[in-house]
């Protein structure tokens, strides 16, 4: 016969963790207790007078006991199923799921524009579809893909191309595990495995233990485990890029993966403002492993592509170099209004200036050049400008300039 003490160790034993154990040990002591008092009740009133009866009574007690041992046990599996993994449990066993993975075909969609960077989100505009491919070949040769509407960038295994639609083009060495002009986050979530390493790496620091949440849903027929991770934007909230760019927001990273097989599903990421959330990304399909044609590695550009260049010493460098950024957007936009295209390539190197540039840029009236401004999250400068095109629109921007380049000139990096 199993006395109290060794009734309550087996129910412990049950339990695998401590919140639990001391549920059920109240639970097991009021009912026991509860039939002691009644057994005591019942002998004060029918004083036992056989051992049948004492053995009778010895058997009932272990029968309870056996039955509250099975009920425990039955209520304990049900709230176990009710309770979802810890987020680190989740991660871990998503990133051994993509171990061996060689290709990856990712369809996804982002509040941008079409032909701004891979970076750039905008909480304004409508959703773009974005199509993403990387494969690791037998022999280890990496080549990747990134497309949306306007700009498309290529890593064939031997150089990395950017290409702005309709014809501007840049090239720079092999970037197989690294993603610039600015197609950095794509990147990321092509590198699924990374991307989960690095978000497993943060659910196992407790002090980040607050901004991951995890739940057990059911969507569309399927189960899946869902992880969401709220992320601090890294620039102020006055700061002028905040909101332009993922990581310069506050915002929710929201993972979904197949409780069966443990790979991610579906990936959404959801800005957080004072007036609420909005949806600015999620993939709408991720295909693991499958084949991929040779020709989407492939790409044929037209002789008339204006390519982007490397800023060269000129023999007047140093007067380009000491310019503050208020003084080159002055010069560049004079060189504009003048038509000056020799001067204008000294802030924008390139091959050559096409016609749709000399047609948009040429003839401006400059109204007004404002004072020159940093964000934290970007190493150049803005300025702000006011200027008249030559069919009358008014346009106000800022221009980004920065002079992080050989030749320490200043470059226009976006703004026209």
């Amino acid at each position: 016969m199993r006395s109290k003490d060794n009734v309550e160790e087996a129910i412990k034993n049950k339990l695998s963790f401590t919140a639990g154990a001391e549920l059920h040990d109240r639970m097991l002591d009021e009912v026991l207790n509860a039939h002691e008092k009644s057994n005591k009740t019942k002998s004060a009133e029918n004083k036992p007078r056989t051992g049948r009866l004492i053995m009778k009574n010895s058997i009932t007690k272990l029968a309870v006991a056996a039955v509250i041992i099975i009920a425990l046990a039955l209520s304990l599996n049900l709230w176990e199923k009710s309770i979802p993994l810890a987020a680190a449990d989740i991660l871990a066993n998503a990133t051994e799921a993509v171990n061996n993975l060689h290709s990856i075909h990712i369809n996804a969609r982002m509040r941008t524009l079409p032909r701004d960077n891979f970076a750039y989100i905008s909480l304004e505009h409508d959703f773009v579809p974005i199509e993403m491919w990387k494969r690791t070949g037998d022999a280890g040769l990496v080549q990747w893909r990134i497309d949306k509407p306007g700009r498309l960038v290529l890593m064939d295994g031997e150089s990395t191309v950017l290409f702005i639609k309709p014809a501007y083009a840049c090239k720079s060495g092999p970037s197989p595990n690294r993603y610039p002009y600015d197609s950095y986050w794509c990147g990321h979530i092509l590198d699924v495995d990374k991307l989960l390493e690095n978000e497993l790496s943060k659910a196992r620091q407790s002090e980040n233990a607050e901004l991951f949440m995890t739940a057990e849903k059911e969507i569309d027929g399927l189960d899946v485990l869902v992880v969401d991770i709220t992320v601090p934007a890294k620039v102020d909230k006055d700061d002028y890029l905040r909101n332009k760019f993922v990581s310069d927001s506050d915002h929710r990273r929201v993972y979904c993966f197949d409780a069966e097989t443990n790979l991610l599903k579906s990936f959404e990421i959801y800005v957080i403002t004072d007036d609420g959330e909005v949806k600015i990304f999620e993939t709408t399909s991720i295909e693991y492993n499958p084949p991929i044609d040779d020709s989407i590695f492939t790409l044929e550009l037209s002789n008339d592509v204006v390519w982007d260049k490397e800023p060269e010493i000129l023999p007047d460098n140093d007067k380009y170099q000491n310019m503050t950024p208020k003084e080159a957007a002055i010069t560049f936009f004079t060189a504009c209004a003048q038509e000056d295209w020799d001067e204008y390539l000294k802030f924008n190197s390139q091959s050559h200036v096409p016609q749709s540039t000399r047609d948009y840029l040429g003839g401006i009236e400059v109204i007004s050049i404002g004072e020159p401004f940093q964000s934290s999250g970007y190493s150049g400068w803005f300025v702000p400008y006011e200027i008249k095109l030559r069919d009358g629109y008014v346009k106000k921007h800022n221009l980004a300039l920065r002079n992080d380049n050989h030749a320490k000139r200043w470059q226009v990096d976006g703004g026209i």
